[in-house]
């Protein structure tokens, strides 16, 4: 692997790199973790004598290779190529004889897999199901997680009309959740995404989350790009790699294996790989100099796997191949030429970028003889398998190949402690899941983000005289969107009241919303479009459209946020003022209704260019951040 690391236990990290010995421990009585940077050879030295204290009776730095290699030589053909099958787990309680129980126990006894994807649970059933899962399972399980915001399972709960008023109005529940990827971009502080990883690697182990899908390292360079966006830290290659490099340090530090995404690049697309093959024409010296350098800097900075990108190069890979299945970019480019050594995991097999043209079997084989080790979420793991069987004995796939990606993945499992620990103890998930300190980091993290970028006649921040109409706009009719906000707003205006448009508002109400006027009334209207796999081109309907466009002509003052994606600012009127908290999460609402009263400063910058209307690297300084 890339990274040094020995788990103490599944909270008690030791990690050294780049002259550099990082200490995380699960002590509530002390700081979650602590770093000695530039270490001397006779302090490293010292310090990992003592550090050795820490480790279990008997434990020396050749255990965990010793594991591997005895753990790989007693396993069966049928056992290795089971290792490398990534599949989808609901870790939702259910009765053992439930189907969606028996059929993860399927998986391990039948094609013996060797990790799962969390496709549902909360904060405590992932751990109460994946421990019993652990139980059952010859080879302890890696358990992967898309944990792009962190590591926040669990569903908000609202008090609603009867309750006690002893209960609070809302529990976030789980873990930390944390603003996108382009929020972190705006504050253009790299040690907020080091804070977000080693906090989504503290909460995730704590869970039995050994292995998450993120950073994404994509550079959104394309803003009609319809799946990466705001889950990229931006367009700028320098900045992107800052802040992978961070993150990959903090997941590294919490003992979270952590994954870049989408390789070689996925930033400057304009189709939506879920739905079909998107195409990118430049050729390597173009790779060079903009998608590969955030994948240089989080593989320099250790990070143990990297997904591959369902994207056909053809002046790269003249087949058109999708780079999950090119030899040219899985071995030529990230292995042999930017020396990549842990994992490569590819991208979901279930995406129609792969299943247009290739079935479960001619597809995972495909990917293995390009350069994968683990293949993500097949569409038919029995095809699958047993076309990786056949392959094996028909000679089209060596068992030396096979051998080589099972001795990476247990190498991963040894790197997160499971030789020696494969359960989690989950009376420590109250002491170390969803910390007020933690929360506190994240939501500097969304208020340090706001960008504004336009402010006519000092509008904000709004004096507390103000009257405030709040209007939210999404696609699909929301009940929720901008509750949030107005509670934040509370008894810092006036009033301020709340209607939700959506593409099944009629015209009428539309109208009725651009006749308002009154001394000391402004309008907010919150654009709430967000990133989603599988939903093609965002639009409004037509009468959305024409209310939006003609924002500059209300009767009120109208501020203009974009909740979620801030592309959408160039096709719509500058109005009075314009921000953007690139996300549409409750944070976001706190960190706007903060920004706009004048409680907290603003002081984010743009990590994109808005075509037409906004450069990069905008945004408007008010007040003390």
């Amino acid at each position: 692997m890339q990274l040094g690391v020995h788990a103490v236990d599944s909270i008690d990290v030791l990690a050294f790199h780049d002259n550099n010995l990082y200490h995380f421990t699960e002590d509530e009585n002390t700081a979650p973790h602590t770093t000695v940077r530039n270490a001397t050879p006779m302090k490293i030295l010292s310090r990992l004598l003592l550090a050795s204290l820490l480790l279990p009776s008997g434990f020396c730095t050749a255990q965990p290779q010793r594991w591997v290699d005895s753990t790989l030589h007693s396993l069966s053909l049928e056992e290795r190529v089971g290792q490398l099958f990534v599949v989808e787990l609901v870790a939702l309680f259910t009765h053992e004889e439930d189907r969606a129980y028996t059929y993860a126990l399927e998986m391990i006894n039948r094609y013996h897999v060797g990790s799962f994807i969390l496709a549902g649970g909360t904060t405590i059933e992932i751990p109460v199901v994946t421990n019993r899962l652990q139980r059952a399972s010859r080879v302890p399980l890696l358990i992967n997680a898309d944990l792009e915001a962190g590591a926040a399972h669990g569903a908000t709960w609202r008090l609603s009309r009867g309750w006690t008023e002893r209960l609070p109005k809302m529990i976030p529940g789980g873990g930390t959740r944390f603003v996108s990827q382009m929020a972190i971009g705006a504050t253009g502080n790299p040690g907020y995404a080091h804070s977000m990883g080693l906090i989504t690697a503290r909460e995730a182990r704590a869970m039995g989350i050994h292995w998450s899908n993120s950073p994404v390292a994509d550079v959104n360079s394309n803003p009609d790009n319809p799946i990466i966006n705001t889950r990229s830290y931006g367009e700028d290659p320098s900045l992107v790699a800052a802040m992978v490099e961070a993150y990959v340090r903090g997941a590294n530090e919490g003992g979270l294996l952590s994954t870049l995404k989408h390789f070689p690049g996925h930033g400057d697309t304009r189709e939506d790989s879920h739905m079909q093959l998107p195409v990118f024409p430049e050729g390597r010296e173009r790779l060079d100099s903009l998608e590969l350098v955030p994948f240089r800097a989080g593989i320099a900075a250790g990070a143990p796997a990297v997904m591959t990108s369902h994207i056909a190069l053809p002046a790269i890979d003249s087949t058109r191949y999708p780079a999950t299945l090119s030899r040219p970019i899985l071995t030529g480019i990230l292995r042999e030429s930017l020396g990549f050594k842990g994992i490569i995991v590819t991208d979901g097999m279930r995406m129609q970028g792969i299943t247009d043209r290739f079935g479960p079997a001619e597809a995972a084989v495909a990917a293995l003889e390009a350069g994968a080790d683990a293949i993500l979420g097949i569409e038919d793991i029995d095809k699958g398998f047993h076309g990786v069987m056949e392959a094996v004995r028909s000679g089209r796939l060596t068992q030396g190949r096979i051998d080589s990606s099972v001795r990476r993945i247990l190498s991963a499992k040894a790197w997160v402690g499971l030789d020696r620990n494969r359960t989690v103890d989950i009376d420590r998930l109250f002491r170390l899941v969803g910390d007020p300190q933690s929360a506190r980091i994240s939501q500097e993290i969304s208020d340090r983000s706001v960008t504004l970028l336009h402010n006519s006649g000092n509008l904000l921040p709004l004096p507390g005289s103000t009257r405030l109409h709040v209007v939210t706009v999404s696609e699909e009719p929301s009940a929720t969107l901008g509750i949030d906000l107005l509670e934040e707003l509370g008894g810092f205006v006036e009033s301020s009241d709340l209607v939700h448009v959506s593409n099944q508002t009629g015209a009428e109400v539309l109208d009725r919303l651009a006749a308002l006027t009154g001394k000391n009334d402004v309008m907010l209207v919150g654009i709430y479009l967000s990133v989603e796999a599988w939903k093609g081109d965002r639009r409004f309907s037509e009468p959305v459209e024409r209310f939006l466009a003609n924002l500059d002509r209300m009767r009120l003052p109208v501020i203009l946020v974009a909740f979620g994606d801030p592309y959408v600012l160039g096709k719509l009127p500058a109005t009075a003022a314009v921000l953007t908290p690139y996300n549409g999460t409750f944070r976001g609402e706190w960190s706007i209704a903060r920004a706009i009263t004048g409680r907290i400063g603003i002081s984010g910058r743009l990590p994109v260019t808005i075509p037409g209307r906004y450069a990069r690297g905008e945004g408007i300084r008010l007040g003390s951040p």
